[in-house]
């Protein structure tokens, strides 16, 4: 009857203090994906990249260009210069760095959820479209690798 008083307490006090240190631990998470998958909890990801952005940017744009390649040119010359074109320009480089920093970190498939911590191997979990749920995978891995 003691050692079932006193364990557990002490099961409990071990519980809360593995909860407490892996809520103390706050990686970097960067959600690579696609218009096509719906990311939940996305408030916990420190970025967020659309991969298929740059072609909705550029189907945007190019949709109202004339079919005849020279009238086309003109018609983007004349983007160029407008006053609008630099908040596409603004749209594009951000889309184009999702897909920079996806290429750099060697994102094969989408979704992909990539965490950076401090003396940790970066990781990648595929196929996860729930950032919670990634994250909570994640801190079991970083716990039992600090266990070894």
């Amino acid at each position: 009857m003691y050692f079932k008083r006193t364990l557990y307490p002490l099961a409990l006090l071990l519980l809360y203090q593995q909860n407490a240190v892996a809520s103390d631990i706050n990686p970097t998470i960067t959600v690579y994906t696609t218009s096509h998958y719906a990311i939940s909890h996305q408030g916990i990801a420190t970025n967020i990249y659309f991969l298929d952005r740059v072609d909705h940017i550029e189907d945007q744009i190019s949709r109202h260009f004339n079919a005849n390649p020279v009238i086309a040119e003109q018609q983007a010359r004349e983007l160029f210069k407008s006053p609008q074109w630099k908040t596409q320009e603004k749209q594009l480089l951000s889309a184009y760095q999702g897909v920079i920093s996806g290429w750099q970190n060697g994102i094969k498939k989408v979704p992909a959820i990539l965490f950076e911590y401090p003396n940790v191997p970066t990781s990648v979990i595929y196929g996860e479209t729930d950032v919670s749920a990634a994250k909570q995978h994640w801190l079991a891995w970083y716990q039992q690798q600090n266990q070894q």
